[in-house]
């Protein structure tokens, strides 16, 4: 991984030079990994280099973001949703707007983070841990030999590994939907924006841990609740 850090924002040119190869450089470093997902060391960056390489990534989704959105705003013009399929609007109609930032911006990403990010980490893979104690109990090997063939198992198939839990959470989000065929045949696209969103949480949580991959989470909804808020969706 490359050394990206502070950007300098008492010259506007040169704070749009470093803002521009910041950019470039994380967009490069996510598509490398996105190619062969692999659990990474961790990485004692400093904590400017984390802000920036979160403030990229936010401003690098912002684009497949909206080409989502527009492609579901032309489903909704062919009639194949309507936004009143979106059982959170009821949620919004009927819960004061501070109990809405709570949930969205400090329960919901602390939540997912934990369920979907945290085992992305082999050590930290409470799944995986459980079934080798489950197997020591059992007496179906040593907990060294188990531990070592969980490993290799889990190296060889990390990637596969990796975009399943960003595709599940990402189909969790149907949740959100009042239940319809419809809504079910359309799910891989509604949830689009969801599981790209996954990739990113996840590429976060492996290179600098969970801590700030729920706080990225945390921002992203706070951003869309501020808008909604705004727009007096809420």
């Amino acid at each position: 991984m490359s050394n990206h850090n502070v950007i300098d924002f008492s010259n506007y040119e040169t704070a749009m030079l470093q803002m521009n190869t910041l950019i470039t450089n994380t967009l490069q470093e996510l598509w490398d990994f996105m190619k062969n997902p692999v659990e990474l060391a961790d990485q004692n960056s400093p904590i400017q280099q984390k802000i920036a390489t979160c403030w990229a990534l936010f401003l690098i989704q912002i684009p497949p973001l909206l080409v989502l959105m527009a492609l579901l705003g032309g489903l909704e013009q062919l009639g194949l949703w309507e936004e009143d399929m979106h059982s959170l609007q009821k949620i919004f109609e009927e819960m004061e707007p501070v109990l809405i930032f709570f949930f969205a911006v400090i329960m919901a990403p602390l939540f997912e983070e934990i369920m979907f990010r945290l085992i992305l980490r082999f050590r930290s893979n409470f799944l995986i841990l459980w079934s080798i104690h489950i197997g020591v109990t059992l007496h179906l090997g040593e907990k060294r030999s188990l531990l070592k063939i969980a490993r290799k198992v889990w190296d060889k198939f990390y990637g596969w590994i990796f975009y399943l839990m960003a595709l599940a959470f990402g189909l969790m989000h149907i949740m959100n939907f009042e239940p319809s065929l419809n809504i079910y045949l359309l799910a891989p696209i509604l949830v689009a924006p969801q599981i790209l969103i996954g990739i990113n949480l996840g590429y976060l949580r492996i290179r600098f841990g969970l801590i700030w991959s729920i706080l990225f989470h945390a921002f992203h909804n706070g951003v869309l609740m501020t808008i909604a808020l705004l727009t007096g969706e809420i």
